[in-house]
């Protein structure tokens, strides 16, 4: 049998960016500062779910191309 290999540095990096776009779908908010959350560093309503749409999708896809 011809087994396939599995990358697990692809699921981990698809595993967690699935996390963050569940995560931006669920506050519907995205935080953009790098260290500290202040009030007007944030992204919130259609462009939070559609970050949140992107990452998700970014993060089915390095699943499935952990499999190839």
């Amino acid at each position: 049998m011809n087994r396939r290999r599995i990358d697990e540095g692809l699921v981990i990096v698809g595993l967690v960016l699935i996390g963050i776009g569940t995560y931006a779908l669920y506050t519907g908010e995205v935080f953009i500062s790098r260290l500290t959350v202040s009030e007007g560093q944030s992204l919130g309503g259609i462009g939070a779910l559609a970050i949140g749409a992107i990452f998700i999708a970014a993060g089915v896809y390095f699943l499935i191309q952990s499999r190839k």
